[in-house]
């Protein structure tokens, strides 16, 4: 569904390679290590869950024109994460980002398999870099998402 399963078995593919010791390890101080962009991704899915919920139930209906979405993997474009979804070193262990992600891909396919197809195309709410964007776009810009971070992981991995 959306790609999700597919995306997510890549990252866990290259992440099931990194040791804890390689996860934790930042290639400059300024940069986040391969455990701290397993958290991000973990706090932007749970985030993105939690807009769609409040879109659902507070939102009114709006149509909103189709993003490039697919794009959100040219790393050329660089985009500061928002506060809250920034590291905050949560997780200490591979292990332990896995259960993290784990869960909010549970809560995601959990609220998308409760949910008609119209209601996640007419809510809609605000990307930072794509602008206004329907529930339907969001749950496949999860798994873009997380290709795009996983360029970054293997830079990272490359670099320490």
């Amino acid at each position: 569904m959306y790609g999700l399963d597919e995306k997510r078995k890549q990252v866990l593919d290259f992440v099931n390679t990194i040791s804890d010791e390689e996860a934790k390890k930042k290639p400059a101080e300024d940069r986040w290590s391969i455990l701290e962009v397993l958290e991000h991704l973990y706090l932007m899915e749970q985030l993105v869950v939690y807009q769609i919920n409040r879109a659902i139930k507070e939102g009114d209906i709006q149509q909103t024109p189709e993003k490039p979405i697919e794009n959100t993997t040219d790393r050329g474009y660089k985009v500061e994460a928002p506060e809250a979804v920034q590291p905050k070193g949560e997780f200490t262990s591979i292990q332990d980002a896995k259960d993290g992600l784990e869960k909010t891909r549970e809560a995601t396919l959990f609220l998308v398999h409760n949910k008609d197809k119209e209601t996640l195309e007419n809510r809609a709410f605000p990307h930072p870099a794509f602008g206004d964007m329907n529930l339907e776009q969001w749950v496949e810009f999860i798994g873009w998402h997380e290709l795009r971070h996983l360029d970054q992981m293997k830079e990272v991995k490359q670099a320490i």
